[in-house]
């Protein structure tokens, strides 16, 4: 098998392991055993699994990161339009690959302090979006990284909730109110909480 499919597979069975089992419980021999391989084959391709994790999270978040950047550098109209669709494409991508939402959820608390900080992280987006918006005066003056991080739990609770079972429906059904709540979110700011840009 070529080490392109080889590298594939196995990175296929950890993103399904990881979510089914936890990323402390699967062992090399269950990712050898789910991605038909011989576990001495995973050290060809990766050092660790913990190298596995992160390359997984990093290659899944950067590409997350970009094409939400995509989304809101293409949609037309402000902060609220923006909103709109990024928070839908995040939503979507949840219904359509919850395996891969469910691992970057689960294991980012481990995975994001090693990674680089990025400009197309979805933090790093958000806040310049925020950002923007108070240049151009669609919403006061306030800490566009405090603002991101809001906006950012808004999305990612509601998940957790699909996750463990605290809600049921889909998380496009609760793309436009969560949305409608980001902008309010942003248009509440309290005057006596500190700014930094």
């Amino acid at each position: 098998m070529p080490a392109i499919a080889t590298r594939h597979r196995l990175r296929t069975a950890a993103l399904e392991l990881f979510v089914e089992q936890g990323v402390v419980e699967t062992t090399t021999r269950d990712l050898a055993k789910r991605a038909g391989i011989a576990e001495g084959t995973i050290y060809r391709h990766f050092e660790s699994k913990d190298e596995l994790v992160r390359d997984l999270f990093r290659d899944h978040y950067v590409r997350f990161g970009t094409e939400l950047n995509r989304i809101q550098a293409e949609t037309p109209g402000g902060i609220d339009e923006k909103l709109q669709a990024m928070i839908a494409f995040m939503c979507r991508l949840y219904d359509e690959e919850p395996t891969l939402y469910r691992f970057l959820l689960l294991v980012q608390h481990n995975a994001l302090p090693n990674i680089r900080v990025s400009p197309n992280s979805p933090g790093a987006i958000f806040r310049n979006l925020v950002t923007r918006a108070i240049e151009q005066g669609e919403v006061p003056d306030q800490n566009p990284s405090l603002a991101a991080s809001m906006i950012l739990g808004a999305i990612i609770q509601p998940a957790l909730g699909l996750i463990y079972g605290s809600l049921t429906g889909t998380m496009s059904e609760f793309a436009p109110a969560i949305a409608s709540a980001c902008s309010a979110l942003l248009r509440a700011h309290a005057k006596s909480a500190p700014t930094t840009h």
